[in-house]
């Protein structure tokens, strides 16, 4: 299993240990902790923030059970979204390669305001089962930005 040495040697990018259980409750399908990645901006605007294109590395894990779909980077929250959402057809997620999942969407339909791609591109070997449990929880397969490429 691919973990970085952050979560190796600290437990940088564990699942909070105040959510586990509550988690576990509802029934983890897929998970996947310590995993290193990028997270990707795409000519977002918002609020006092501007980027064309920024990209920067993380640690975090990634969970899904029956009710929900978590993502921490660093022990801070990035996404935390019911699958019984209608919003969650919003979510994308991809497998570019075999060992990375690519979780997109646009940030305007999370945050009034806001618009651009935000893009949390995980490296794990559980990339495929990931994708299986995202999908299955209602997830579009393929990428956000394909939408500005097709229009």
């Amino acid at each position: 299993m691919k973990k970085t040495l952050l979560y190796r040697w600290f437990g940088i990018g564990a699942i909070p240990k105040k959510i586990r259980p509550a988690l576990e409750t509802e029934g983890i399908v897929a998970a996947d902790e310590g995993m290193g990645g990028w997270f990707v901006a795409k000519n977002v605007k918002g609020p006092k923030k501007r980027y064309i294109r920024r990209r920067e590395g993380f640690v975090g894990c990634l969970v899904i059970t029956r009710k929900r779909i978590v993502c921490y980077t660093f022990g801070k929250r990035q996404m935390h979204i019911s699958v019984d959402d209608p919003a969650i057809a919003d979510l994308c997620a991809d497998l570019p390669e075999k060992e990375i999942l690519a979780v997109s969407f646009d940030a305007g339909r999370f945050r009034s305001g806001w618009q651009g791609i935000l893009e949390f591109r995980f490296n794990t070997d559980q990339a495929a089962r990931l994708y299986q449990a995202l999908t299955a929880a209602g997830v579009r397969p393929g990428r956000a930005d394909e939408e500005d490429e097709q229009a």
